[in-house]
């Protein structure tokens, strides 16, 4: 399954290794003349930005005698287990991904929004603060685009139990039928815990981040050339393996840089008082 994220989160196909845009920095003045008088000069700063994809996946070795004695489902669990792993890592590399650790990676958001970004929001370290989180969710730019909160399931309860006294909480059903969370309009997605099975966003409850996002092509959006991709290899030389390769060239691009916000500092174990 795709999950909450991958499921919300659209994805451009490119062409080549990589993406690259313009990112309009700030607007051109303007202003109004007199007869016979001339317009002031003014252009719009605009910066040239990249997104390069990673190559992404892993391969699958089975013994050739488990196919033969248990049939092709053998290998096909495997290659959907190793889908799943990709699926539940990547969610994390979309919170922790970070390239100055891990080159071969891109950058996730806990990365590119860091303290002294206009994006970044404290909330002190106490029990999650709703005017904090109101002003994160108003900076975020939706026009074009879909506005999520992410988060663990920790924080999410801890959103909960704040805003249910003042009717901001509502329960909806998604495109699948699902219940989803939704905060004053704005759908709640949650991560959990990675392939290693270590929490994403809660490792400790007490301090972890909250995040507002705007998914779409001209947001925040994922990039790929092609789909995930699985190749048969063969039977490896070297001993009597069956190998298949899943492989994805993908990434993430943040398009707008007012797309996302970071709300630092929650503790999700504390009531507000």
């Amino acid at each position: 399954a795709a999950g909450p994220l991958l499921s919300a989160l659209p994805f451009r196909n490119i062409e080549g290794n990589g993406l690259f845009w313009k990112r309009e920095e700030s607007l051109p003045d303007v202003g109004f003349r007199n007869y016979n008088g001339a317009l002031a000069e003014s252009y719009a700063e605009v910066s040239q930005q990249s997104e390069s994809l990673k190559l992404f996946g892993g391969d699958i070795k089975v013994d050739r005698a488990i196919v033969d004695m248990e049939g092709a489902e053998a290998k096909a669990y495997q290659i959907q287990s190793r889908v799943r792993a990709m699926r539940m890592a990547w969610e994390s590399l979309f919170i922790n991904g970070d390239s100055n650790q891990s080159p071969s990676e891109f950058d996730g958001l806990a990365a590119r929004i860091q303290s002294g970004s206009s994006q970044y929001f404290t909330n002190g370290g106490g029990a999650l603060d709703l005017g904090v989180l109101d002003e994160a969710v108003d900076n975020v730019d939706a026009q074009g685009g879909r506005k999520y909160l992410v988060m663990s399931k920790s924080a999410r309860r801890a959103l909960s139990r704040q805003a249910r006294t003042n009717t901001q909480i509502e329960i909806a059903r998604n495109e699948f039928g699902y219940q989803q969370l939704v905060y004053a309009g704005v759908p709640v997605l949650e991560l959990d815990r990675d392939h290693k099975n270590v929490a994403i966003l809660d490792s400790d409850p007490a301090a972890q981040d909250i995040y507002c996002v705007s998914f779409g092509n001209d947001h925040l959006t994922g990039i790929q050339n092609g789909g995930v991709n699985v190749r048969e290899l063969g039977e490896s030389f070297a001993q009597p393996q069956l190998i298949t390769r899943v492989e994805w060239y993908c990434g993430l691009a943040l398009i707008n840089g007012r797309a996302a916000a970071r709300i630092a500092g929650v503790d999700a174990t504390v009531d507000p008082s």
